[in-house]
């Protein structure tokens, strides 16, 4: 029964799969050139909008690579974003599950179809960039969820992203 109780504290579990691969799908990706999309806009007379339109329907049949943690690292928010959590919205996670980094079983991890992980930064311009994920809190209701994600730091979006999620029957979907 220990060891039962041991290894589960020290893996992730289907839900946590869940959310990475999903926040992995939401996340990772070619960040967008502001000159390219001024320049896409001017081409075809369009919005901004319109040209991000533009661009993404020309990078659906690219191949991206990326790189990431091979462990969700504990979680590491600050005190502000603590009290928002429990007060605002009124999340109480269960304890003693997100101190610690667990290894990531890449078997589990599904990427975008034109997305790829590699071991290795490679510097070239269809490399996205090295990501971390931080360890799933989950409420005590295990009906909502947050995870925080260290973006790039040679990216305009550089810094923190923290995403909430609830499950909505069998399945997890990001909150507005």
């Amino acid at each position: 029964m220990f060891l039962l109780v041991f290894f589960s504290c020290h893996s992730l579990d289907k839900d946590e799969y869940k959310i990475l691969n999903l926040a992995i799908s939401k996340y990772v990706f070619k960040e967008l050139d502001p000159k390219a999309i001024s320049d896409t806009a001017t081409k075809y007379k369009v919005s901004g909008l319109e040209a991000i339109s533009i661009i993404d329907s020309y990078r659906k049949n690219e191949k991206y690579t990326f790189t990431m943690s091979d462990t969700l690292v504990p979680v590491n928010i600050s005190k502000d974003n603590w009290d928002a959590l429990r007060q605002t919205y009124v999340f109480n996670e269960i304890e003693n599950r997100s101190d610690k980094a667990v290894p990531i079983d890449f078997s589990k991890v599904e990427y975008p179809e034109n997305l790829k992980k590699v071991t290795k930064a490679v510097k070239n311009e269809n490399y996205v960039g090295h990501y971390t994920f931080h360890r799933v809190l989950f409420d005590k209701s295990r009906e909502r969820a947050y995870i925080q994600i260290d973006l790039p730091k040679d990216q305009v979006r550089f810094g923190t992203v923290g995403l909430r999620l609830k499950k909505k029957n069998v399945n997890w979907e990001f909150e507005k």
